[in-house]
């Protein structure tokens, strides 16, 4: 069955567009079925709203790799390291910082081009930010559907205190990467986050009319 209480629309919607099973019954009073889920998706007014809960599918059903840290990287220069120059100063952390945010952009960027649902929500994205006249649209929209998808801080791994180096344990300090709040800075300023803002909104009416149509009764009086 497409949905009960105990589930969100997104995950629903992540159930619905896998399932096998896409009869839909339409005697009166015949259960919803993850077709009727779909439809109602289909029909949102909230366009990109239901192309960004469709995207946010495609990638929770991906394969992810763990995110570099900085300790990654300095501890692999250590292993390659000759015995000869075991007395050479480790890889500074900020270049080890550097050379973990560079592969983790890639590896994100490779995996976003493998989304089908990609393309056109970022072309969506992309219009809109030129109607805002912002500057780099395109470049823009791709750094915040990245941050969308994947918020979490790099360093601390979206858990809020720094990795000890070595052991991926937490330690009793605070990450300073993050502030402390486990996720990424919206990138981009002013624009990122007013784009983040009209993502949010885009995905709550998509939300909210999935909802009203497949719950009518619920919208009366």
């Amino acid at each position: 069955m497409y949905q009960d209480d105990r589930r969100t629309i997104e995950e629903s919607y992540a159930s619905a567009t896998a399932s096998s099973d896409l009869r839909c019954d339409t005697r009166e009073g015949a259960p919803r079925s993850d077709t009727d889920l779909l439809i109602a998706a289909g029909w949102s007014p909230s366009r990109i709203g239901a192309a960004l809960l469709r995207l946010h599918t495609e990638w929770d059903g991906a394969e992810h790799l763990r995110p570099a840290a900085g300790a990654d990287f300095a501890q692999a220069a250590r292993a390659r390291q000759p015995v000869a120059l075991s007395q050479t100063p480790p890889m500074a952390r900020a270049v080890a910082d550097k050379l973990a945010a560079e592969f983790n952009h890639q590896q994100a960027k490779l995996l976003m081009s493998r989304l089908k649902t990609m393309p056109v929500v970022r072309e969506q994205l992309t219009l809109q930010l030129l109607k805002w006249k912002v500057e780099d649209a395109e470049q823009v929209a791709g750094a915040l559907l990245r941050w969308w998808l994947a918020p979490n801080c790099h360093a601390c791994h979206g858990r809020k205190f720094e990795v000890i180096p070595d052991t991926g344990r937490l330690s009793s300090k605070h990450c300073k990467p993050c502030g402390a709040t486990g996720k990424l800075r919206i990138p981009h300023g002013e624009a990122g986050r007013k784009l983040a803002n009209f993502m949010d909104d885009c995905v709550h009416r998509a939300r909210q009319s999935i909802k009203k149509r497949l719950h009518p009764a619920a919208g009366r009086v």
